[in-house]
């Protein structure tokens, strides 16, 4: 037993060594076709600034150059322009489109409906201020009837009853004989 498990492990090791790696060959680089090129220089301004890193390095007005590589065989008149030769885009008006006529006649649509639904709102809020006003009104008046109720009703109170008068005369009969 004991051969066997010296062996087993032997066994395994040489099985892995007799396996021979497979060699993958990597295809070579592909080489692009080289183009005839120039170098082509464009000059750019830049205006005086104030070192971020440093504000008391200010650096001067100077022109910046830009190489770039263009083929052989371009066409000179397309020379690289500045990017302040062209209006930039948010200043250039759009060109007249069916769908933007569209969209724009929606939103004045929507916007006439608006206004009007605003006007709607105002009148109806004068309408509510002054039905408001109207109940501030009749509560107030509410109240003083109230008050006046109230008085009345102290001063019924306080007034000697007609029974009570008729019992001090003597007479106990209340009807009046004319």
């Amino acid at each position: 037993m004991r051969l066997l498990l010296l062996t087993l492990p032997l066994f395994a090791l040489v099985g892995c060594a007799t396996h021979r790696p497979v060699a993958v060959a990597a295809p070579p680089p592909a080489v692009p076709a080289v183009m005839p090129t120039k170098i082509l220089e464009t000059r750019y301004e830049v205006r005086g600034y104030r070192e971020a890193a440093n504000p008391s390095i200010r650096h001067e007005a100077h022109a910046v150059y830009r190489q770039t590589r263009v083929p052989l065989h371009a066409d000179e008149s397309k020379e690289p322009v500045p990017r302040t030769a062209y209006a930039p885009a948010s200043y250039a008006p759009l060109p007249a489109a069916a769908e933007l006529n569209a969209e724009l006649a929606s939103q004045k649509a929507i916007t006439g409906e608006l206004r009007a639904m605003k006007l709607a709102m105002a009148e109806m809020q004068l309408r509510m201020e002054a039905q408001y006003a109207q109940l501030v009104r009749q509560s107030v008046e509410a109240a003083k009837v109230r008050g006046e109720l109230e008085a009345a009703r102290d001063r019924l109170r306080m007034a000697p009853q007609v029974s009570d008068i008729a019992v001090t005369n003597g007479n106990t009969n209340t009807d009046v004989k004319w």
